[in-house]
């Protein structure tokens, strides 16, 4: 894994061009602590950064930025490419000859060979690359299919001062000379209610997110830009649905196994250590068990747990690890421990950030990297094959939710909502036994509060927007919050045929991407780790969509074919436990050890210097919090990421 970072001058005025590059390198050393270099081409005032991590080809040929045979290419490249090797054998019988074993340099190569759309196209792995081509004075801007590996774009300054500036990180783009730092209330608003910046915004006026799957191409003399998709995770979706796999569950079964484990097996290749992270979940456990079953001596396997929470795996994730036979390391991180790494963490997201997984994330990627370079992670499961209790809700609950009368729904919405989440979560833990499958749930109490907003809602479209967000009303909260769009665009749903898979869909383009995969790399990336994803191979990701929906969920149980294969390696009452998340006793801290430090970040006074928010607002949530209840700690901790966040960052308006 590496970061990778850089600019086009057009108005020729940055004084000491190397000097910025090596600036810009230095804040993503982190993504590749291994080695460094820039490059600057002053005919088109082009500069490329690179930090990089070695994982493939440790040599020096492998460095980067990296130039073709021709010269006439140059790259910087961010990420894995899972089959190089067959595309290096294919390049080497069209007569190429290679330098290095990297897959850096099989790229260069497929962009001389067959054009740069192509090459992406034929690419099967994570990426974000920069290439400059100085015969067209181009530079093309790609990132992969499903938008596993980030970048950032935007112009700095106006006028005959402008700079166009790209990198793995936000934090990179902000040390280029003469950057704004003005932020996008817009933006400001999408994160509090969806405690995160979906994309193509930015916490930052004038930055953008590249979307998965699309290339940018910029004109070096005039700044004209294109864009350009060369894979349609909506037309991939559309396809699935109307003409899905046709078979029986035994041959669906045998069909999804043969892609896991092609995709398993690819993802496995590094020439350093290689582990995984284990949850005991289904997800991370069918990958470990894939990854062991392909092994010819135990993997290395991770799991990480947490005092004061109920929500720990540990006992889960090393029952699962002693039946694969795993060489599984298991450790407890003290509460004094996670607290510490809170102040880390708006430098590490570079944007604000409340996914409060972010932490244990982190931690469990610090303590494997000290064993291992390279970790696959369960990652993508829930999005492509319905794990979320929201997908339940929606297959099992949404029609009968329907067939009763609406003010019949809304009373018995608002009569759920007079308990707290904390004496709902009570009931659950004694008649958890006694509970339909569809209402089994770590988090019982949140459980029953989303069923009590989805009953209120008259459209899917309004349901899932409910069961997605934090804050419903963040216009209330977010002082000027400008034009916001909205969330669902329901004419590009309205083919998708059912609320589950168009559900599915919304998850995968936005929450996957702009939460679950952010997440996880910028924490590993943090601690200098690189995480792969097999579950997100594109190729088992349009098979997925192929399956009936009743193949992902059936008899209230999310991740039926998932659940299938599984068994091949783990017996189900090894697995049969409600979905846990990674959770961390937020509540309890912020009523506790962390009440000085949050009563701080939320004083009255320094919301109201700050100018973005309602302080009488913020002043009502941090009041409800330490009132106890429950169900307000998500709310609070996305206002503390934002308050450390400024703090932090400083931005001027």
């Amino acid at each position: 894994m590496c970061g990778i970072a850089g600019f086009v001058d057009f108005s020729n005025r940055l004084k000491s061009p190397d000097s910025v590059l090596r600036d810009l390198a230095s804040t993503l050393a982190h993504r590749g602590p291994d080695a460094s270099a820039v490059w600057f081409h002053a005919p088109t005032h082009v500069g490329l950064a690179h930090t990089r991590l070695k994982v493939i080809d440790c040599s020096n040929d492998a460095a980067q930025p990296m130039h073709s045979h021709s010269g006439r290419f140059t790259l910087v490249f961010n990420g894995e490419i899972y089959n190089y090797q067959e595309l290096r054998d294919e390049l080497r019988a069209l007569g190429v000859a290679f330098r290095s074993h990297s897959d850096t340099e099989v790229l260069l190569a497929a962009v001389e060979a067959w054009g740069v759309q192509d090459a992406a196209r034929r690419a099967v792995g994570m990426f974000a690359f920069v290439l400059h081509d100085s015969k067209q004075r181009v530079l093309h801007l790609v990132r992969d299919r499903i938008g596993i590996k980030p970048l950032y774009f935007g112009w700095i300054g106006q006028g005959n001062a402008r700079v166009f500036a790209f990198a793995s990180e936000l934090k990179a783009i902000v040390r280029v000379p003469n950057f704004e730092r003005a932020v996008d209330r817009a933006a400001l608003a999408d994160f509090f209610q969806f405690l995160y910046v979906p994309a193509p915004r930015t916490i930052w006026k004038g930055i953008s997110k590249l979307a998965p799957a699309h290339m940018m191409t910029i004109h070096v003399d005039s700044g004209e830009t294109q864009t350009t998709m060369y894979w349609n995770a909506r037309a991939i979706a559309q396809r699935g649905v109307a003409d899905p796999f046709v078979g029986t569950d035994a041959q669906a079964e045998e069909a999804l196994f043969t892609r896991v484990q092609s995709a398993v097996d690819t993802h496995m290749v590094a020439d350093v250590p290689i582990g995984a992270f284990l949850s005991g979940g289904i997800d991370s456990t069918l990958v470990c068990a894939v990854m062991q079953s392909l092994s010819q001596r135990p993997i290395r396997t991770f799991t990480v747990g947490f005092q004061e929470t109920q929500s720990d795996e540990r006992t889960h994730a090393n029952n699962v690890a002693k039946h694969l036979k795993t060489d599984h390391t298991s450790i407890e991180v003290a509460s004094h421990e996670l607290r510490d790494a809170i102040p880390l963490l708006a430098q590490m997201f570079d944007e604000p950030f409340a996914d409060s997984s972010q932490l244990p994330t982190y931690l469990m990627s610090r303590f494997a990297r000290q064993h291992v370079t390279v970790a696959l992670s369960g990652d993508g499961g829930d999005e492509i094959f319905a794990g979320y209790n929201r997908h339940r809700m929606m297959d099992h609950l949404w029609p009968s939710l329907q067939k009763i009368p609406a003010p019949l729904r809304a009373t018995a919405a608002s009569m759920i909502r007079i308990f707290s989440t904390k004496q709902l979560d009570a009931v659950g833990k004694f008649a958890q036994p006694m509970l339909p499958r569809t209402l089994r749930s770590s988090q019982f109490g949140d459980h029953l509060h989303k069923i009590a907003s989805l009953a209120k809602c008259q459209e899917w479209q309004h349901g899932y927007t409910s069961l997605v967000s934090a804050w419903s009303d963040p216009q209330t909260l977010v002082i000027d919050p400008n034009q916001r769009d909205a969330r669902v665009n329901e004419p590009a749903q309205a083919d998708m045929l059912d609320p589950l898979r168009a559900m599915q869909w919304l998850d995968q383009t936005t929450y996957l991407v702009d939460d679950i995969l952010t997440k996880l790399d910028r924490a590993s990336m943090a601690a200098s780790l690189e995480t792969r994803v097999p579950l997100l191979d594109h190729r088992l990701v349009e098979f997925a969509w192929t399956l009936p929906a009743n193949m992902k969920v059936r008899n209230g149980q999310g991740k039926w074919m998932l659940r299938q294969v599984l068994s091949r390696f783990v017996p189900a009452p090894l697995m049969d436990r409600p979905k846990m998340g990674f959770a961390i006793p937020l509540e309890s801290w912020l009523r506790g050890p962390l009440q000085h430090w949050a009563g701080d970040l939320l004083a009255d006074q320094r919301v109201r210097e700050q100018e973005f928010l309602h302080a009488d607002v913020v002043a009502h949530e941090w009041s409800r919090l330490r009132a106890g209840g429950g169900g307000h700690q998500h709310k609070v901790w996305a206002l503390l990421m934002w308050m450390a966040w400024v703090q932090h960052w400083k931005p001027t308006s």
